[in-house]
Parts: structure tokens; C-alpha cells; sequence
């Protein structure tokens, strides 16, 4: 760590300061015909909207305004008959910058309706947070948020889903500022990618956020009212059959729609979407475990389907409405439904033999049904109330509900020769969760560039468990409960908050200090058998972030923060689940918390053609939480959550986007970090260690061809990845996709290949492998390869603009 900071200060001090002038040009074109443009308004502000300069385009449509600063300035093209344009620039050394050809498109001129193209850039770098611009993921197209999330720099999604921030499971979600309950995974499928404007990354938070989650916080930002009246979007989505034979009994089903609308009137903004995606996916398992009691070893080699039917709909309503100059009110709802079967139909070759003479001692054969049902109801509701009391005092008052029904079923049997049932389980469950929060925040300006924010928090949620084991052997008639793996869990947790935030703002450095005091209070109890597992703790949970410009467009930054990652309510459950026949899950009820400590800084470059950042980092964690496996009986594994002692990563995060062409744009983002951790696992004697280093990149190249057509191309690669009991092999995931635009961009037609794969080089694949002396277990994950997908967009405000017909000047007068 030392050699870094070295190596940056080394870097900065060598350079230096340069402002002379610089003359900015370009060319007013016609989005069309490509047709030059004479006599365009050019008018150019500063970063505070103030206006610097303006020009006229000539008879050939070239404008050129000289005598600028280094800095980022907005500059606005206007035309009657043709749609407003704005851009965004960044203006980085003397001489000239020639911004090249702009094309306005021709169509009604609505004030406020702004194409942001950020000198092309899709990605702000901010002393708090990464921003990113949604639309640039083409291969999220009729996806959900979670396709556009995995594409971020600092974020790589695994073979189960899992969402992973610089290789650590934990992110917080935000809905427009709104924090949930639910894990990341979860709502992030819940929210249709049509519907997200921007994604802000926010690798270290302040004080006045949540310090839950040690990967950070993801906040969606969905689209907002541009101008006045209504604004529609439509999306369909259609799935071509499987390409790929896995033998699964189901053929896959995927098809789906979403629509957005937005209205703007006076002081009233209402934005809302509705969402409906079935996205099945194909798959097989391909499994090798022994385990060994004493003088037995036995191995159960497995090998079948295991597939996913599942779909979700909801819905989503946001509104605000200025009462009166300094007052405004705003109230957000989501509901959505969320179902998932996953079919693991498996075929066993169990075989026992003596560890002394290698003889058999028992040999089986047989076939696993299972079918493992999750469904789930989910409500969020947010009511805010802001109030400036004067230009120096604002007060902010919010209140969030959320509830949760989950519920479900594992319906898992044994069958020998086809014929004889030797056992059939079945495992149900209800797990409803029901949330609150309530906030007061007071915020003021100690100087037009300071300002203090304190407040309280309080939150409160619980969540009660129904969890029934049935059993039926061979010869019985009917299901029987099983007392020992049934029971009811009720688990509440309470959580209040006092914070203090300063920020403040000079010529070329921005500082911002808090520090956040909680008391958090835990209670789970099982109520069958009256036990009681009582958690209490006050913490204290520090942050400072400082961003500093310095010359030649490059910005350098530090960041610090402790933060927690709570125990969730499946990992204290100690109440065991039969998932599938080789192995019982349960929880443990006297988890700690992981407490987190993280540092990182790092530089930021903008140039012409677009924007680099490097940032090294270090994070320690205490009682890691490991999901870990010893032997039950001889053909089961028992897996439960512990807390190992500590974990710690340091690492190198490289990321940016590049324009080489004005066509062509390549975005990208390269993680490589060491990981260590260690610590006690359950009854084994020797102190477990496991380290190495891990590798993993997401990259994305957008290329627009003639005559209004797409490609782009994206990979998410995830590489191998060291665990307290073995190792997680690498993953990943190519994605191609060709659009072409209609009627200037009212109509876009799409079609995605994801998870190419073009010969037999483990895309979409994923092996788990854990082990200790007395047991080895190791699977491999297959997913569906080349699935194709259509989709149709549709922006029927633009196409109403366009295809509207000329009126009858006689005939409506008779009329």
C-alpha cells in the first residue's frame, strides 16, 4: 500500500498547471439525410447553466467560438423545425477540439428534453459515487435492472445469480434514494431495465446513508418527466426456442413486455411503469462427492436436469408535487410478484466400500426427483416531505414501508429402479417479512460552498417462519412431520441511527466527513422450544471521501469508511431444510454481524475521446460469514452458515471508456485483487486458510453503423475465486446484439445472442468444490447457452410526432 501511494504521489507531482485558450468546432448536420445546416443557434454555459459564448453556424453548417478555458461547459443547439440538443463538454487542453459532426433531429422543439452525451461519455466520476448511463447496455434491452448492474466496473455476477462488488457478496439497493429489505438479487429483477435512466455506484458511503452491505450501494435512478404532457415507452420481448439439448423434460418459455409513462403538468411529475417477464432457462448438473466414516467411504456420483421456469411482473408509481415554493411532497409504491421453480431431477450411483480392503459394501442406484417452488409478494411504499425554511435551511422528513409474503416448497423423492419409492420429502415454508423506517433530516448552508447534514433514523423490521419438514418411507400411506427439522422462527430486528454529514466545496477540492452512531438490537426466537438468541451493540461508523482536481483533466480521490454487514434471516434460521438428497442446509441463530473497515484512492482522466480511472484498495472484515459443509451421514452433507475469523482483499480496479472513432465506442472495467481468510470451521481441529489472487473484467464495445444500425458486444468473466472449504471456478458470460431505429429513433428493433458460445469452452458454466479429510464435493453448473432473443421499442410520444396526419381544412368545418 505504501509503494502505491508512492507511486501516485510520484505521478502527480509531475503535473502542472496550463490555461490558455481554446477554440471549440464543429458541424450542424441533419440526423437523416446527414445534410448540412446553416444558420443554427449555438449558445454555450458554464457548469452553473451561466452563459459564456454563442455562434451561428455558416452557409456549410460549421460554428466556431474561440478564446475558451480548460473546463466543462454545455452547449446548446437550437433550430425551428428540429428537436433541441444539448451536450456536454469537456474541454481539456489549448488549441482547438473539434467536436466533429452533431446531428439534431427534426421534429417538434420541446424545451427541457435534453440528449446528454456527455462529450460521449456514460460514466461521471464523483467524490462519492460512480453514475452510469443505462441505455448504453444494449444486451439489458427487455431485461431487468440486473442486466445492467453485472456490467458495471466494480461488479461481476456469478454462476448462482449472486451479485459480487470487488469479490464481496452485500450490496444495498436504492429505488430513487429509497433503500429495501430485500437482497440485491431479488429487487433488482423486480425493476425492468427499460425503465432505468442511471445506476450510481457508491463504493463508500456517507453518513447519512444506511452503513449496511460491505460491498457498497447501488442506487436506480429511473427516468423522470422531460417536458410538460405525457411521454410513453413500450418494449416486447420474444424468446426463440432453445438451441441447445439438455435433455430437460420442459420446453423453455421466454417472452415479455414492459411500458413506462411519464407526465409533467405545472407542479405535478408522475412517472410509472408496468412489467411482465417469463424468462426460463435450461440447464444440467454434472456432481462428484465422497464422504468418509470410519472405515467407509462412500461416493455418490450424480448427473441430470436442472432447470429454472420462472417469471415476475409488477409494478412501479412515483409521484411529486411542489405545494409551494419551499414546500414539496413525494410518494413512491412498488409491487411486484416474483415465482421460480427450479427442477433438479438427478440420477445417483451410490457405492460404499471398505477404506481398509477397498471391497463394496453397498451399492445403490437411483433417481432423485426434485422440485424446489419460490414465490414471493413484495410492496414498497415512500412518502418524503421536504421544507425550506430559508435559503440557509431545509428540513426533510421520510417515512418507508415494505412488505414482503415469502413462501414456498421442496418437494424432493428417491426412486429405485424406476419403480420402488424408497423415501419421499417434502419441505414448506412461510417466511413473510414486514419493514419500517422513519427519518428526520435537517440540512444548512454554513457557506455558498459548506453545508451540515444531521439527522435520525429508526427501523424496525421483523419476519416470522413457518417451516414444516413432512417424511414419507417406503409402505407408509400418508406425509408425517418431522419434529426436529419443523418449527416456527420469529427474528426482529431494531436499529436506531444519529448522523452528522459536512461537505464542503473549494475552487478545486471537494471534502465531506461524517460519522454515524447506531444501536442495533437483534432478537430470534424459536417458538416451538422457547429458545431465545438476544443480540445488542452500539457502533460507531466513520466516513470520509476527498476529490481534488488537478490540471490536464486529471482528478484524484480517497475515500474511508466502516461499514456492517447484517446477518439476514435464512442465515440464522437454524431450523434444517433438505434443499436436495445429498445435503441439509440450516442456519445458526448466533451469528455475528461482519464489521468491515475499507480504503481506497485513486485518479480519474478525462480526455477528448473519453475518461480512465485506476483505484487501489484494501479492506479488512471481522467474522467473515462462510457457508460451509461437514458430513451428516454417509450420503448427505450437512451445510450451515459460521463465522470464520477475518477476511482481507487488497487490489488494483481499472476501469474507463474510449471513443478511438466517432462510431465506435468501447467501455470496460478490469478488478484483480489478493483474498486471505481464515478461521475455525465447525468441529474440525486444524485452523482453515485459503488465499490467492483473482482476476475478473467486465467489457462492452457499442458500434453505430449506417442507416441507424447497432452492434454491440459485451463479456462479464469472472475468474476463480478462493473459499474458507475450497475454490469457485471461473465464469463467464459473452453477449452480442444488433438494433436498427426507425422513424428517427420512435421505433427500434432488436435482436440479442447471450451466452454465446461457439464450440465447448465452458461459457455460462460454473464448478463449486469444497473439502476437508473426511469429505470432497465438487459440481459443476451448466446454464443455457445461445439463447436468442427479439425485442421491439417503441417511443410512442416521438411516433405520435411523426406519423401525425395532416387535418381536413373543409371537411371537419362540415363536420
Amino acid at each position: 500500500m505504501k509503494k502505491a501511494h508512492l507511486l501516485f504521489y510520484f505521478l502527480f507531482s509531475f503535473i502542472y498547471a496550463s490555461a490558455q485558450d481554446i477554440t471549440l468546432v464543429g458541424t450542424i448536420k441533419e440526423s437523416i439525410s446527414k445534410e448540412r445546416i446553416a444558420h443554427t443557434s449555438i449558445s454555450l454555459f458554464d457548469e452553473k447553466r451561466k452563459l459564456i459564448a454563442g455562434a451561428m453556424s455558416n452557409t456549410t453548417g460549421e460554428f466556431e467560438i474561440k478564446k475558451l478555458k480548460v473546463g466543462t461547459y454545455f452547449l446548446n443547439i437550437k433550430f425551428i423545425g428540429f428537436a433541441q440538443k444539448d451536450t456536454l463538454i469537456h474541454l481539456l487542453k489549448n488549441g482547438k477540439h473539434n467536436l466533429g459532426d452533431i446531428y439534431i433531429v427534426a421534429g417538434p422543439q420541446e424545451i427541457g428534453e435534453v440528449n446528454v452525451t456527455a462529450s460521449n461519455s456514460v460514466q461521471q466520476h464523483q467524490s462519492d459515487r460512480q453514475v452510469y448511463q443505462a441505455n448504453q447496455y444494449k444486451s439489458a434491452v427487455g431485461g431487468t435492472a440486473l442486466d445492467i448492474v453485472k456490467n458495471l466496473p466494480s461488479i461481476t455476477l456469478d454462476g448462482k445469480g449472486e451479485i459480487l462488488v470487488r469479490g464481496n457478496k452485500g450490496l444495498i439497493v436504492l429505488i430513487n434514494g429509497t433503500p429495501t429489505l430485500l437482497d440485491a438479487q431479488t429487487i433488482l429483477t423486480q425493476i425492468a431495465a427499460n425503465d432505468v435512466k442511471e445506476v450510481e455506484f457508491i463504493s463508500s458511503p456517507r453518513a447519512q446513508y444506511d452503513p449496511d452491505g460491505k460491498g457498497g450501494m447501488i442506487n436506480i435512478k429511473t427516468s423522470k418527466p422531460s417536458s410538460d404532457g405525457f411521454a410513453w415507452l413500450m418494449n416486447l420481448q420474444y424468446g426463440l426456442p432453445s438451441v441447445d439439448d439438455y435433455d430437460n423434460v420442459e420446453r423453455q418459455k421466454r417472452f415479455g413486455s414492459d411500458v413506462s409513462f411519464q407526465y409533467r403538468m405545472n407542479k405535478l411529475d408522475i412517472q410509472g411503469s408496468l412489467n411482465y417477464l417469463r424468462n426460463d432457462n435450461a440447464g444440467f448438473r454434472d456432481g462428484d462427492v465422497y464422504t468418509i466414516i470410519g472405515d467407509k467411504k462412500t461416493m455418490f456420483p450424480s448427473q441430470g436436469e436442472r432447470s429454472f421456469n420462472k417469471y415476475n411482473y409488477g409494478a412501479r408509481l412515483n409521484t411529486a408535487y411542489q405545494l409551494t415554493e419551499n414546500q414539496k411532497i413525494q410518494f413512491g409504491l412498488l409491487a411486484s410478484k416474483k415465482f421460480q421453480d427450479r427442477v433438479a431431477d438427478i440420477y445417483y450411483d451410490n457405492q460404499s466400500i471398505s477404506t481398509v480392503d477397498g471391497s463394496t459394501i453397498h451399492r445403490l442406484q437411483y433417481f432423485n426427483p426434485n422440485l424446489q417452488n419460490k414465490q414471493g409478494k413484495f410492496y414498497l411504499m415512500d412518502l418524503s416531505y421536504q421544507l425550506a425554511l430559508n435559503k440557509k435551511h431545509s428540513l426533510d422528513f421520510g417515512v418507508v414501508y415494505e412488505h414482503a409474503d415469502i413462501y414456498g416448497s421442496t418437494n424432493n423423492g428417491n426412486i429405485e429402479n424406476g419403480n420402488d419409492t424408497i423415501q419421499w420429502t417434502r419441505n414448506t415454508y412461510t417466511n413473510p417479512i414486514n419493514g419500517v423506517r422513519a427519518s428526520a433530516q435537517h440540512q444548512v448552508k454554513l457557506t455558498d460552498n459548506s453545508e451540515l447534514i444531521s439527522g435520525y433514523q429508526i427501523r424496525k423490521d421483523g419476519q416470522n417462519g413457518d417451516f414444516k419438514y413432512n417424511n414419507k418411507e417406503f409402505g407408509q400411506g400418508d406425509f408425517a412431520v418431522i419434529p426436529e427439522f419443523s418449527g416456527k422462527m420469529n427474528a426482529n430486528n431494531l436499529v436506531h441511527a444519529l448522523f452528522s454529514q459536512y461537505n464542503r466545496a473549494y475552487t478545486n477540492t471537494n471534502i465531506a466527513f461524517g460519522l454515524r452512531y447506531e444501536f442495533y438490537k437483534r432478537d430470534v426466537l424459536l417458538v416451538d422450544t422457547k429458545e431465545e438468541y438476544p443480540y445488542q451493540t452500539h457502533q460507531l461508523y466513520p466516513s470520509v471521501d476527498i476529490k481534488h482536481k488537478l490540471d490536464k483533466g486529471w482528478e484524484m480521490k480517497m475515500s474511508a469508511s466502516r461499514r456492517v454487514q447484517r446477518n439476514n434471516n435464512f442465515e440464522l434460521n437454524p431450523i434444517p431444510e433438505r434443499e436436495h438428497s445429498e445435503t441439509l442446509e440450516r442456519g445458526d441463530a448466533e451469528l455475528l454481524p461482519e464489521f468491515v473497515t475499507n480504503f481506497e484512492t485513486g485518479v480519474i482522466k478525462k480526455f477528448t475521446q473519453g475518461l480512465f480511472f485506476s483505484n487501489v484498495y484494501y479492506q479488512h472484515t471481522k467474522n467473515p460469514i462462510q457457508r460451509v459443509n461437514s458430513v451428516y451421514a454417509d450420503t448427505i452433507l450437512h451445510r450451515v452458515f459460521t463465522n470464520a475469523d477475518y477476511a482481507r482483499r487488497y487490489g488494483l480496479e481499472v476501469g474507463g471508456e474510449w471513443k478511438p472513432a466517432p462510431s465506435l465506442k468501447l467501455l470496460f472495467g478490469t478488478n484483480t485483487y489478493n483474498y486471505k481468510i481464515e478461521g475455525d470451521v465447525l468441529d474440525y481441529v486444524n485452523t482453515y486458510k485459503n488465499s490467492d489472487w483473482v482476476y475478473s473484467f467486465n467489457a462492452s464495445g457499442i458500434l453505430n453503423l449506417p442507416r441507424q444500425w447497432t452492434a454491440a458486444v459485451d463479456v462479464n468473466y469472472l475468474g476463480e475465486r478462493p473459499t474458507l472449504q475450497g475454490v469457485d471456478s471461473r465464469f463467464i458470460t459473452p453477449n452480442f446484439s444488433l438494433s436498427k431505429s426507425f422513424y428517427q429513433g420512435a421505433v427500434t428493433a432488436q435482436v440479442q445472442w447471450k451466452n454465446i458460445e461457439l464450440g465447448n469452452w465452458g461459457v455460462n458454466e460454473q464448478r463449486i468444490t469444497t473439502y476437508a479429510n473426511d469429505f470432497f464435493t465438487t459440481t459443476n453448473y451448466i446454464y443455457e447457452k445461445n439463447i436468442i432473443l427479439l425485442n421491439l421499442n417503441f417511443n410512442i410520444k416521438k411516433l405520435n410526432n411523426i406519423l401525425r396526419l395532416p387535418k381536413s381544412e373543409f371537411g371537419e368545418k362540415e363536420f
